[in-house]
This record gives structure tokens, C-alpha cells and sequence, in this order.
């Protein structure tokens, strides 16, 4: 199944920002027809221009009937979406990125009869290397949009609308973390002695490289990290700082708690 073949019915995304555009690219990139695809965006960057040029339609200014719809706005624009858009438009599936909106709200709007999902990608989905979080109550498009999401990244399924707050602290805001362990790897090693580049260069590449061989092979985290730890090894010292008492564990647990309960405030 490719996204040429199965979309021959249009797809609308609904704001182009960072997400948005590392979507349209993906989907681009995955044979997307640019006929068929449709971007509403009220600052286009040069990108969506030069698209608009090879046949993408760019703000249309008429009623507008696609197969799918996916919502990329920021929540802060939601209730203004919400007020105007659907007089302007119609289609069959809606796919929804916008944290804490319900498929509830989602289908008050919209109307009951259509086919309502959410999906939650992160940042790496940039550069192709995303994963994201899908739910929808109606199993029956969920190949269509898996295939949607997957043009940047890998996808998994949840089973409730709930988890996806859980994925929203884990994956939605983890690049966010891994970031913050490359920034102090790196800052402790030019107080250790090296320069700013090579400490970052090291640090990078060691998240990078772990990240690639957890991916890689079948072993689960834990035998990894054990195969690292040489007995009375410099990994030892370090691991027993970071699993003492007051472990990275614990502090990784707080961590994610805590931002799943923001996600949980921010529901509309």
C-alpha cells in the first residue's frame, strides 16, 4: 500500500509549521501527488511556494471536498479552527496532532459520521526518524493513517484514547530529555578538560550510537547496559552513582509523571 495509490481522493493538512512540513515532505517523498494535496497556512515559507508552483494548492479559497483531513495547528489556535473551519470544508477521515483535544470535542464539531483520529509524532520526525502514537476509535482507515505517519518515522497503536497522554511524556516530550543528557555529557566534559566541539562531538555521537544498537539488535536495555559494565570498570563507578538512592530511575519516573500530568491539565 502507497501513499500515491491510496490518496488519490486529496489530503488537506492544516497548518504547516515544522510538524506540518515534515509531514507534507514525508508524504511528498513517499509519492504524494502534489494535485492531490492541499495546504491551508497562513504563513507559507518559500517551500510551500515553490510547491504551489509544481501543482500543490496553497489556501484555497473555496469549499474544499477531500478524503482526508489532519489537523498540525498549535492548541492555542484550536478554538478558533474549530469555529470556522468546518463550513469550509468536507471529507471522510480526520486526523488530529493537536495535544490535548479530545476525539470528543473533535467530534461534536466535526460530526459524528466521520472517521476521527489522533496520532501523536515528536521532533525527530524531522528528520524522518520519528515515532508516533496513533488512536482512533474506528479501526477501519487506521491502515491509511498508520501509513500517513509512518512517511516520517515509525508508528505504534495505542488501545485507548487515554495512553496517548502517557506517549505525549514519553516520546512526545523525550527528545527533550535525551537533548538535556547530550548537554550535560558534553558541559562535563569540557569541565573535565576538553574543548567545547569535541565534548559535544563525543556526547552526540554516544546517544546517537546507543540509540542505533538498541534499534538494532534484540537484547532488551538492561543486557545492553550490562554487556557495557565491566566489573570494577569505569561504567561500574558511573552506573553507581546514577542507580544509587536517588537514581536516574527514580528521577526519570518523577520526570515523565510529572509531564503526564500536564497533559492531562492541558485537555480541552
Amino acid at each position: 500500500m502507497k501513499i500515491k495509490d491510496v490518496f488519490l481522493d486529496g489530503i488537506l493538512l492544516i497548518g504547516c509549521g515544522k510538524m506540518g512540513g515534515a509531514l507534507l515532505d514525508g508524504w511528498i517523498e513517499n509519492g504524494l501527488k502534489l494535485e492531490n494535496a492541499f495546504v491551508i497556512e497562513p504563513k507559507p515559507n518559500k517551500r510551500l511556494q515553490n510547491l504551489e508552483k509544481r501543482g500543490l494548492t496553497l489556501n484555497p479559497k473555496y469549499a474544499l471536498e477531500v478524503g482526508t483531513c489532519l489537523l498540525a495547528i498549535k492548541p492555542q489556535n484550536m478554538d478558533y479552527l474549530l469555529k470556522y473551519f468546518p463550513k469550509k470544508v468536507s471529507f471522510s477521515i480526520l486526523i488530529s496532532v493537536i495535544a490535548g483535544t479530545p476525539i470528543s470535542k473533535l467530534r461534536d464539531v466535526f460530526g459524528g459520521s466521520k472517521s476521527i483520529y489522533r496520532a501523536m509524532p515528536n521532533t525527530p520526525s524531522l528528520v524522518s526518524a520519528g515515532i508516533t502514537a496513533i488512536y482512533g476509535e474506528d479501526g477501519s482507515n487506521l491502515e491509511k493513517v498508520d501509513l500517513l505517519m509512518s512517511s516520517v518515522g515509525n508508528t505504534v497503536r495505542l488501545k485507548k484514547e487515554d495512553h496517548i497522554d502517557v506517549a505525549t511524556a514519553i516520546s512526545g516530550s523525550g527528545p527533550a530529555y535525551a537533548f538535556l543528557l547530550i548537554e550535560s555529557m558534553a558541559l562535563i566534559g569540557v569541565e573535565l578538560g576538553l574543548s567545547k566541539d569535541i565534548s559535544l562531538n563525543l556526547a552526540k555521537n554516544t546517544v546517537f550510537g546507543a540509540g542505533k544498537l538498541c534499534m538494532a539488535v534484540s537484547d532488551s536495555p538492561e543486557i545492553l547496559r550490562e554487556n557495557v559494565t565491566s566489573p570494577g570498570g569505569t561504567t561500574e563507578a558511573a552506573l553507581k552513582v546514577l542507580m544509587n538512592e536517588n537514581s536516574l530511575k527514580n528521577l526519570m519516573g518523577d520526570a515523565i509523571k510529572a509531564a503526564h500530568q500536564r497533559s492531562l491539565e492541558l485537555r480541552k
